[in-house]
């Protein structure tokens, strides 16, 4: 019954249309014609021509694009160990403070950290929670901390944590640790 209606209705539509109306519309219908637009792009694919765009109704050759692989100059940092700038005594001093959380700072909230620059120097987190750089600590839920310096995050995003940081809490560079942030 619906089909009855509906290409009752389409024939409506279309008595009222012009012939040079029925024209055009026949001719923006042929325009479309996905199994030609597939073929075009199959042969683009397996040709060695650049590739093509379609803008405004048009098929137009895609701008060349100039790319090249940088590489880091020989002899600088390639692992995570080379990258982890922290010297002996800084690790040292960071593991030095363990249990000096709650009771010798103030809580400022639990956030979850991703890897910050891995070139910038020292033991640190930044974080929203703070306004103004200062020392504090952090803690993860299985107890593990470390002392680290807080920084304010510049703009909005999730907190970062320097690798050293993150080294030494025993974490990979890829994870994304929950930590509750306390300041000293």
């Amino acid at each position: 019954m619906n089909k009855v209606v509906m290409g009752a209705l389409a024939l409506g539509l279309l008595a009222g249309c012009s012939s040079e109306q029925m024209a055009g519309m026949k001719e923006r219908v042929g325009q479309f014609n996905p199994m030609r637009r597939q073929a075009e792009l199959d042969a683009q694919v397996q040709s060695t021509q650049p590739m093509q765009t379609v803008a405004t109704g048009v098929i137009q050759n895609a701008p060349s694009v100039t790319t090249s692989v940088i590489s880091p100059p020989a002899g600088t940092a390639r692992t995570a160990a080379q990258y982890d700038t922290a010297t002996p005594a800084q690790k040292a001093a960071a593991l030095g403070g363990a249990g000096q959380t709650a009771s010798k700072g103030a809580y400022l909230g639990t956030q979850t950290v991703s890897l910050g620059d891995p070139k910038e120097e020292g033991i640190w987190v930044k974080t929203s929670l703070v306004n103004s750089n200062r020392p504090g600590t952090i803690k993860l839920k299985d107890g593990a901390n470390v002392l680290v310096d807080l920084k304010p995050l510049d703009g909005q995003g999730t907190a970062q944590i320097s690798l050293s940081a993150l080294r030494l809490l025993g974490l990979g560079i890829t994870s994304l640790p929950v930590v509750e942030i306390y300041t000293r």
